[in-house]
């Protein structure tokens, strides 16, 4: 499994449910790197997007503790055991969380890869 982020020299990743910075490059090999494969995520990830929608061409998977919480056109799971069930359906190499910061710590144990884009912003 693939863990995807750009991180600060603090490992700041963002601020107010939103990226420190944008960088074009860095959302393009985004963009590249994820198409066609897993994403997941945390649900206030999910509602950082636009409209809240899942990202395009991608299966989504979103993780919340909320067990109404519906996310359309997305596999919502309530845990990161149910999250790791999940992407058993998947090839491993094609599965990136993304996100955010709690995620992230969590789901680190069990990547092997790490795509990290350093920003000189603090």
């Amino acid at each position: 499994m693939n863990i995807i982020v750009a991180a600060d020299k603090n490992w700041g990743i963002g601020k107010d449910n939103k990226l420190l910075v944008s960088i074009p490059a860095d959302m393009k090999m985004f963009r590249e790197e994820t198409s066609g494969k897993v994403v997941v995520m945390g649900r206030k990830t999910l509602e950082s997007f636009p409209n809240g929608l899942p990202l395009k061409n991608r299966v989504n998977i979103v993780i919340t503790k909320n067990k109404d919480y519906d996310a359309k056109g997305a596999t919502v799971v309530h845990s990161i055991e149910e999250a790791l069930e999940e992407v058993k359906k998947y090839p491993t190499e094609d599965v990136y969380c993304i996100g955010g910061d709690s995620i992230y710590a969590q789901m680190l144990p069990y990547c092997d890869v790490a795509h990290v884009t350093k920003i000189d912003f603090a």
